[in-house]
């Protein structure tokens, strides 16, 4: 029979698992494969103090501009857009929104509980985004299920400089919870950016814009800084995902 010492103890021990699981839900560090340098960024997707988002802007603006408002933790380069119209390739939801449209690429969403999904889209059918509060759309796929498997031109991708060798930035997912996000200065080929990532973890991930457009900011330091304009990030906050921005 449990006594009130026995609660009191149990509740002590549920308090500082549960305070384990939060006391560093953000990590940085550099991972390096065959010559090549990464910067790689953990997030415990099980912590109630992270809270994955989508930025977008209708306009080119710097990095800068983009998070002024509400500087997250972890920014990086979203989904590829047109350098002169800024009209991203891919559908964009913000806060339930759809704010832009394009049918064709994988998928980084997140959901009403602040969890994460990568999955792929069928070319040129519409997604119903009502279970997600934030995505990302256009995405080249990099791991399916622990395999490093890229192929651009299936999904409709036609732009060589998509397979080339650039610089990369990319988010996926982990079996124990975690999403991981990936960025490098080295012109680097979607398979190497794809088995870097199997070293953190990675089971399944995406390709997100490089190039000139590849960037990653971790908490006010620019890892990555991209040569042009952008108009959307993936971005992380430490903050419950039921919260606000202003709160």
């Amino acid at each position: 029979m449990w006594n009130k010492a026995s609660l009191s103890l149990w509740a002590f021990v549920a308090a500082s698992l549960a305070s384990a699981v939060q006391l560093h839900p953000v990590e940085y560090q550099v991972v390096r494969w065959n010559n090549f340098a990464f910067h790689s960024v953990s997030v415990d997707l099980r912590s109630e103090q992270v809270s994955p988002a989508v930025i977008h802007s209708s306009r080119l603006e710097s990095i800068w501009s983009l998070v002024q408002e509400d500087t997250p933790t972890v920014a990086v380069t979203g989904t590829f857009f047109h350098p002169t119209s800024a009209s991203p390739v891919g559908d964009i939801v913000v806060d339930g929104k759809q704010t832009a449209e394009g049918y064709r690429g994988s998928v980084v969403a997140v959901d009403w509980y602040g969890d994460v999904k990568i999955f792929d889209s069928v070319f040129e059918k519409a997604i119903d985004w009502s279970p997600y509060r934030f995505a990302l759309r256009g995405t080249v796929r990099i791991i399916r299920d622990g395999i490093v498997a890229p192929d651009p031109r299936s999904q409709k991708f036609r732009d060589p400089r998509v397979w080339s060798r650039a610089e990369r930035c990319a988010v996926g997912t982990t079996n124990d919870g975690r999403l991981i996000i990936f960025a490098t200065n080295h012109a680097v080929t979607l398979s190497e950016l794809g088995k870097a990532m199997l070293q953190v973890g990675a089971t399944n991930a995406v390709n997100m814009d490089g190039g000139t457009s590849a960037a990653l900011l971790y908490r006010g330091d620019l890892k990555v800084r991209p040569a042009r304009k952008l108009t959307n990030l993936f971005v992380v906050y430490e903050r419950s995902p039921f919260l606000l921005p202003s709160d």
